[in-house]
Order: C-alpha cells, then structure tokens, then sequence
C-alpha cells in the first residue's frame, strides 16, 4: 500500500501506448461482470471500475450474491483476479499468453462456482470507430513479458491521480464519486453545477486519460459542459492550455509535466486550481 505521491515520467509518455491498449482491454472484464451482475445504476456506473490504492488494483463493483465477490485486475503483471467482500483473493489468472476468449472462459468458469449464472456475461461490442484497435481484439494473446516498467508507471499515473481526485470530491459537494471509465480508460469525477445550457445541466469533469486519439499520451483535463465557446479562454497555470478541436477542454499534457518528483502533484494541482474555475466562468458567461 502507498499513499504517498508515485514519480512519474521515467518513461517517456509516447512509450506507453502498446501498455495501455493491452490494459484497457485488460479491464473489460471487469465492466462486462458489473454491467451483466451488479445492480443497473442509471449514470451506468455499475459497469464501471476504480483503483483501490491498498491492493493497487483496479477493481469492480461488489456482485452482491450469496459470496459477494468482486473482480479486479493487476495492472502490472497482468493478472485478473475474483476478490471476496474482505478483499481477499478468490482466484487469480495471469492473462499473459492468453486470449480474450480465454479470459472471458475462466471468468465466468470462476464465477459460476459462487453459484452465478454467468450466461449473460460477454465480450464488449464497442464501434470500432470509438475504441482503441488492436491485434487482441482478433484473438492475438496478451503479452505481459515486455512493458512491466511500463505497466507500472501507467497504474502510477492512476494511483497520483486518484489521490488528487479524493481531495476534490473532501471538499466539494457536487462532486460525483471517483470513476474508471471502461469505454476510455479515463478516471475522474463529475461536479454538477447549478443552471442549465441550451436545455442541458452544466458539469465539468475533472480527470485523466491514459491517451486518446486527442492526445497519444496521458493527460489531465478539466472539461466544461454543455461545451462553451472557445473565445476568451482565460489563462491556465500548471503549463496547461486549451483544447479547442472537437471539444473544449483544459489540458496537461504528460510530456509538459516536470520531470522533478517533488513538483509533480504541485504542479497538476495548480493546473487543476486554475481550470475549474476558469471552465465554471466559461459555462456562466453562456449561460441560458
């Protein structure tokens, strides 16, 4: 367990992409076990994950049967595991070598024996035009030989940005709880402002992508919406900037991120502290 700030940047970002495209589809079994077994939420959160700072796992929603059970995954060996209400470890399944039929076969094999009917439980049917293509989505194995340093300092990226994310939903009450978005990999919260914008509630998401078709390296972003007009972006501080191209957004960039460790949390606080209130005047100032 570390609850202390984890250096990133050891890697260079752009180095990260074969590590977090197997990743992400690592954890789609995790969203496809809550969407077919834990009870529907209407904002669809019961399909998706979060990180669990003790184990350093991405885990589930509790599937509550007779032995509740969650399923999780470990980021660095590549590991899909079944966890017990206490968190204790049900049963474990290095993916490395394996398919996603092959994961997906021993899931529901582990799940049926808590006595689940697995039946509804199958692969994700994304548009391959808004999900991450790769060779395992066509029954190529996973490869957990190479990229483990990588794959570590991804799960760090989650763990520091987690951390920052519980300090803003302490202290703000709109603020939804902490999400892993299994369609784009992105965690983060949600805070609900008041007032609407062209018929539609004003929020702004606060959090980070692993890397996108945006951005091909991780990214913290501060993302108002209904989306606003681009004109009179106020300054960001934190080296952050604007997007503006299909959607408006702040914006750190991995690579604009300071290699010292001791300034890292600093400065994508500060870019954060800068962002939301400059995305909430940009959402006011349109207001309707």
């Amino acid at each position: 367990m570390s609850n202390l700030w984890q250096p990133i940047g050891k890697n260079k970002p752009q180095e990260l992409i074969e590590t977090r495209l197997q990743m992400h589809y690592a954890v789609q079994f995790i969203s496809i076990i809550g969407s077919a077994l834990a009870e529907p939420l209407p904002d669809y959160s019961h399909t998706s994950l979060q990180w669990h700072p003790e184990l350093e796992v991405f885990v589930g929603k509790l599937i509550r049967t007779i032995k509740p059970f969650r399923v999780a995954l470990d980021p660095v060996s590549l590991t899909a595991i079944i966890l017990d209400k206490q968190s204790d470890t049900i049963a474990t399944f290095p993916l490395h070598q394996q398919t996603m039929k092959d994961a997906l076969d021993w899931h529901k094999q582990e799940i049926a024996k808590l006595g689940v009917n697995v039946s509804n439980i199958e692969l994700p049917t994304y548009p391959r035009a808004d999900f991450p293509d790769h060779v395992i989505a066509y029954g190529a194995t996973f490869d957990a030989n190479s990229g483990q340093f990588g794959r570590q300092e991804l799960a760090n990226y989650y763990a520091n940005t987690n951390q920052i994310l519980q300090e803003i939903v302490a202290i703000t009450e709109e603020a939804s709880a902490i999400h892993i978005w299994p369609h784009h990999f992105d965690i983060a919260t949600l805070i609900t402002l008041g007032g609407t914008k062209n018929g539609e509630p004003m929020t702004v998401g606060i959090g980070m992508s692993p890397g996108d078709t945006s951005y091909n390296e991780p990214y913290w972003y501060v993302s108002p919406y209904p989306y606003p007009n681009s004109e009179n972006l106020l300054p960001l501080d934190g080296n952050g900037f604007w997007h503006t191209q299909n959607w408006v957004g702040a914006v750190l960039t991995a690579s604009k991120l300071t290699s010292e460790p001791d300034m890292q949390r600093q400065q994508i606080t500060a870019f954060l502290n800068s962002a939301f209130p400059a995305s909430k005047a940009l959402l006011q100032a349109s207001k309707l």
